[in-house]
């Protein structure tokens, strides 16, 4: 009750008096507001300043404490190319460079060329080649595969022996027997699974049969993702034995860091090439694996050592292709070289190694500062001779390598088509063209060049070597029409060509016949595709037969069937014709079939033969033996009566 009361005598304090106890609060004067605002304008001048004229810090990054790894010259150039350096003095330059380019010409910073920066001349190396010694069990070993290079086997999707032809399907070996129109499957082999975490990836799996065809070696891609990323692909290779068909067995297992690029077999040794690319945001220069790529060898998975890594000071990306050399029979990794920033095209000879990459390099074309962007590729080459790959040097070309056909070697020179492109920033200056050139291997020097001999704003779309001879076809793709050129290459100090002049369409694909035919494979129209064959007259270049029809046809060089004796190539296509239907009206009526395609003197004859294959045009294969033709498909063998 008391508590009660007190309360209630609060609550009559008069207001004023509660009011009049509040402390007096002075009011700010003119003077020092204005010294406030002079303090305020200072500090924000002073911010400003520095924001705007403190230059940035361009030392690049900090590596000290990686400095005891035996990576280490390798983390510099990776670090280096990760690092980013502003183009600009500070903020001032930036913001300056911004607004409209009012400071463009000396405010802002050009790119950095693209120098070549490996040394070493290339030399040439001429390992003896083995003669096969073909075993009994399972037939004598018979080349199908159209390859590059003499003794220098491809893989595919087909071999054979004289007994037996093997052929890979989605996830297994097939095998069957040679034997006109009885011919039958003998037995079927599932192949192994040798990446648990991975799923395979049918349409990147090729294979090698032994000399003894006692060993077959399987080369296929596992991937993690329906959208490939070389940093989590692996490429699994399986040697199989098959001494016994009936008793398929596994010998050994390999998988190498990437995604397949390609393959060759020499004298019993497997060279495999993948490319691999590192994700720069993952990389962890205490641990090598998230920067180096590396080789799973049974239970034992190690990275590449720094010795076998071969890089250009200034690298333009951080992809690998990492080349392996292994034993036929016991896939012992032999030896490997990993290639950062070369993972373009790959063409191997008797003798080495040829792996490309191609950069930009900025060209300064007059004294005002006026300067285009040229495309160009460097070529590293390898040597593989003794058990041991080694690096023997680079060498420079203006432009891009269209394939592993634009290079070649012989009698010790390498000899290159490649396509040049430059474009000034401002789109001002474009030039496209074709180039030529021949190096001598031993000295390394340039021996002769023949630049832009094609039309201005045209490509390389096919190239072929042949000794003295290249067949080089040219084209503006998005206008349909090309010339080819036949050149003489027996005298480097004095090239000649000839060529058919423009004609319509292009070809992507270029086949070598006997008594100077070429063949051509390719494109007349956006509608019309065609078989081309040209031939030397006269000294003029002439087309002396064409066929043109509607539909899809094989891309895949190794599904041309090529019978070189016969002037005959086979070409899987699925063919557009418009019929008549029984309402009277007209339809599109597709089939799937093979064209065998036939040089008979000045004109052609055309076979075609029905199989259904269901749009696997590249995956098809076949070769003649004795009269018949065999065609093999994922779905299997037709035997058909060839000559």
């Amino acid at each position: 009750m008391k508590n009660k009361r007190l309360l209630q005598s609060f609550g009559l304090i008069d207001e004023k008096y509660v009011k009049e106890a509040e402390p007096k609060m002075k009011a700010p004067t003119i003077a020092s507001s204005k010294i406030f605002a002079r303090v305020a304008c200072l500090v924000i001048v002073i911010a400003l300043s520095l924001y705007l004229f403190i230059p940035f810090d361009k030392s690049g990054p900090k590596l000290t404490a990686y400095e005891d790894s035996e990576y280490f010259p390798l983390i510099e150039t990776i670090a280096n190319y990760r690092y980013r350096p502003s183009p600009y003095k500070n903020n001032f330059q930036w913001l300056s460079a911004g607004i409209g380019d009012l400071f463009d010409g000396f405010l802002a910073k050009g790119d950095a060329d693209a120098p070549n920066d490996m040394e070493g001349a290339p030399g040439a190396s001429s390992p003896d080649m083995v003669v096969p010694d073909f075993g009994e069990s399972n037939g004598n070993y018979q080349e199908t595969t159209d390859n590059q290079v003499e003794g220098v086997i491809e893989a595919d999707l087909m071999k054979r022996t004289d007994k037996y032809i093997f052929r890979l399907n989605d996830t297994s070996l097939v095998v069957y027997d040679i034997n006109k129109e009885q011919t039958r499957k003998i037995t079927e082999f599932k192949l192994p699974h040798v990446v648990d975490d991975h799923k395979k990836y049918s349409n990147y799996t090729d294979m090698y049969l032994s000399n003894d065809a006692s060993t077959i070696i399987v080369v296929e891609l596992y991937t993690k993702s329906k959208i490939f990323y070389t940093n989590t692909d692996k490429v699994g290779i399986t040697a199989l034995d098959i001494s016994d068909i009936n008793d398929i067995k596994v010998k050994k297992s390999v998988v190498i860091d990437g995604m397949y690029n390609t393959s060759r077999m020499v004298n019993g040794k497997l060279i495999l090439i993948s490319n691999y690319e590192i994700i720069t945001p993952d990389i962890d220069y205490d641990k090598p694996e998230t920067f180096v790529p590396s080789i799973t060898d049974g239970d034992v998975t190690k990275c590449v050592d720094i010795e076998s890594i071969i890089y250009p000071e200034n690298i333009s990306s951080t992809k690998y292709s990492i080349v392996a050399m292994m034993d036929q029979d016991s896939l012992e990794v032999l030896s490997t070289k990993a290639l950062l920033d070369f993972d373009d095209d790959v063409f191997v000879s008797r003798n080495n190694i040829y792996v490309t990459r191609e950069y930009t390099q900025k060209t300064v074309i007059d004294n005002k500062g006026l300067y285009v962007n040229k495309m160009m590729s460097d070529i590293v080459v390898l040597g593989y001779g003794n058990d041991v790959i080694e690096n023997k040097g680079i060498f420079t070309v203006e432009g891009t390598v269209k394939d592993q056909y634009s290079l070649d070697e012989y009698d010790g020179h390498l000899r290159v088509v490649s396509s040049t492109t430059e474009r000034s920033p401002s789109g001002s200056f474009n030039s496209q063209n074709v180039d030529l050139t021949v190096f001598n291997l031993e000295s390394g020097e340039k021996v002769a060049e023949v630049k832009s001999f094609a039309p201005n704003g045209e490509e390389a779309t096919s190239v072929r070597f042949d000794k003295n001879t290249a067949y080089v076809c040219t084209a503006e793709v998005r206008t349909f029409c090309d010339p080819v050129y036949f050149f003489d290459l027996s005298d480097y100090s004095n090239i000649t060509y000839t060529d058919t002049g423009v004609i319509d369409g292009f070809s992507s694909s270029l086949i070598q016949l006997g008594d100077g035919y070429l063949l051509g494979i390719g494109e007349k129209s956006w509608d019309e595709n065609k078989i081309e064959v040209y031939a030397e007259r006269d000294g003029q270049v002439v087309s002396v037969a064409e066929y043109v029809f509607i539909g899809n046809y094989a891309s895949e060089y190794k599904a041309y069937f090529i019978d070189r004796e016969n002037d005959t190539v086979g070409i899987p296509i699925n063919n557009f014709q418009t019929i008549r239907n029984e309402y009277g009206q007209d339809v599109v009526w597709y089939e799937d079939g093979y064209l065998l395609f036939c040089l008979d003197g000045g004109g052609y004859s055309i076979r075609f033969i029905p199989i259904y294959w269901y749009n696997e045009e590249n995956r098809v294969r076949a070769f003649a033996d004795d009269g018949y033709l065999y065609i093999l498909t994922d779905r299997g063998i037709k035997v058909e009566k060839y000559i």
